[in-house]
């Protein structure tokens, strides 16, 4: 997948007594998309009549979105659309406030009554196949940011905070745990830290982030399994990058043809590395050994 754009220079104090206006639009437009067409965009203003609220999700859209996530994979049960669901919207909360906060900046306002979601269709092309998903973009009630001096406490509060009514339904929906959906979207937000921090060269600052979030005792979001760890080429050991260890489980397994994916909880670890080294070997042009 190739790189967004680069970040968007900020200064956060300089937003700290301002309600941004143009310099929420010049944020949001400047946010990297690093998924491409399922890069979640930025909104602020009026929830559009089709956007899911998060404070009291309409069952009746939830159940839409869940048969669009079902449907797209054969084989596709109520836990497997839940898990996509989840872990789809979640991650599109946590790469926009990740990216905001690897700025140094956060939504004013981060409460289930300040933040919803609208989805759309997006096409995808890759190794000469193409096909389309879904995405989910975030829109906010204020456009408003202001800076963000502590984004393990923000960001930790604000994802069970923002999905805790969401959660709730979908246990009742899919049979699903809630500590299995929770684990997802730890999954989530630390997947889209790294993702953020190593284009914004603040991997390691987006890992400790996640880190503090994930082993707090007291959230829902604590687990653990997700994690990170690094891989290098045994052959080549400059070549090496850091992946995230997951610490909940989409079902992918569960669909026709499907099979564990390369970071799955369920696979273990000598597997996970070889699928890995494969994944860097080809990253970087090598061939295989």
């Amino acid at each position: 997948m190739r790189h967004g754009q680069a970040p968007f220079p900020i200064d956060g104090a300089a937003l700290r007594n301002d309600a941004v206006g143009t310099d929420f639009a010049a944020v949001a437009a400047h946010l990297p998309r690093l998924r491409d067409a399922f890069s979640a965009n930025l909104h602020a203003g009026t929830t559009p009549r089709e956007a899911l609220r998060l404070d009291a999700p309409d069952t009746d859209l939830v159940d839409a979105w869940l048969t669009a996530e079902a449907q797209a994979q054969k084989g596709a049960d109520d836990k497997l659309a839940a898990a996509y669901l989840l872990g789809r919207i979640a991650f599109a909360i946590s790469e926009v406030i990740a990216a905001l906060a690897l700025q140094g900046l956060q939504p004013a306002r981060l409460a289930p009554d300040a933040v919803a979601l609208s989805a759309r269709r997006a096409l995808w092309q890759l190794d000469g196949q193409s096909g389309e998903g879904r995405a989910y973009d975030i829109v906010l009630a204020e456009a408003h940011l202001v800076p963000c001096d502590a984004p393990s406490a923000v960001l930790g509060a604000a994802l069970p905070d923002l999905l805790a009514p969401l959660v709730q339904y979908l246990v009742n929906r899919s049979g699903l745990s809630r500590g299995a959906l929770w684990r997802l979207v730890g999954d989530a937000l630390s997947g889209a830290l790294l993702m953020q921090g190593k284009h914004a060269g603040q991997e390691e600052e987006a890992m400790e982030i996640a880190e503090a979030v994930l082993r707090d005792r007291g959230s829902p979001l604590h687990s653990r399994q997700t994690g990170f760890f690094r891989i290098d080429l045994p052959e080549q050991p400059d070549i090496a990058e850091w992946f995230r260890a997951r610490g909940g489980c989409c079902r992918y397994y569960t669909t026709e043809g499907g099979a564990y994916c390369s970071t799955c909880v369920l696979r273990d670890s000598k597997s996970r590395e070889a699928l890995l080294r494969a994944h860097l070997r080809r990253k970087h042009g090598l061939e295989e050994t």
